[in-house]
């Protein structure tokens, strides 16, 4: 994604891993370390929020039905026809993750020039290509088991909690291609003693 200068003390993490495996604890813990955070869903919700660059873009391409009273694009009817549609996801996915990686790319270089530890949160990393030149690649991981029990919990029903899992690449196959592997089948309590130790352990490489 971005090559860090080699005299840089810098740190550029990406975080990914199975959705409902803890990502976004992961990375609020390490930003009380100390961590600068950057979440590609949030940039792609600010896309197609009121006033987003690709509110447009969206409407055109999957209907005018979309539209909130805000002006917005009504991101739960989206995901219920992209979740369900490969062929409408990838076109979504088209559409939306070029500006991800531009922002992303800009904010790398940033964290580099600034020396800071920068963690971006990239749900779709290997899916998306975006899995290029990182400090470390860490992958928070659950069971198949755990991640269907997690979403039925948020209230979406075992079969979209199943196309949901299902959308994305194995858990498997991201594991074996990360640096670093969070399992979070535990406690919380567990998965802040693991985040805090591979923190300190990456920090003090990257020093």
């Amino acid at each position: 994604m971005v090559m860090k200068p080699q005299s840089s003390a810098s740190l550029c993490i990406a975080l990914t891993g199975g959705i409902a495996c803890g990502k976004s604890t992961v990375a609020e813990i390490w930003r009380r370390e100390g961590a600068c955070i950057l979440d590609t869903d949030e940039l792609a919700h600010q896309l197609i929020e009121p006033g987003g660059e690709y509110v447009e873009s969206v409407l055109r391409e999957f209907g005018a039905h979309l539209r909130t009273p805000q002006g917005g694009v009504d991101r739960q009817q989206l995901g219920a026809q992209v979740f369900a549609d490969p062929a409408a996801r990838a076109r979504l996915n088209a559409l939306l993750h070029p500006p991800i990686k531009a922002r992303v790319r800009a904010w790398c270089e940033s964290v580099c020039q600034q020396h800071l530890k920068g963690v971006c949160v990239i749900p779709l990393l290997f899916e998306a290509g975006m899995d290029g030149e990182w400090d470390a690649v860490v992958c928070v991981a659950a069971t198949l088991e755990t991640m269907r029990a997690r979403l039925t919990a948020r209230g979406l029903k075992p079969a979209e909690a199943d196309a949901r899992i299902a959308s994305q690449m194995p858990i498997a196959e991201k594991k074996a291609r990360a640096t670093h592997i969070i399992e979070n089948d535990g406690t919380l309590a567990e998965l802040t003693a693991k985040s805090l130790a591979l923190w300190k352990n990456l920090v003090e490489k990257g020093n």
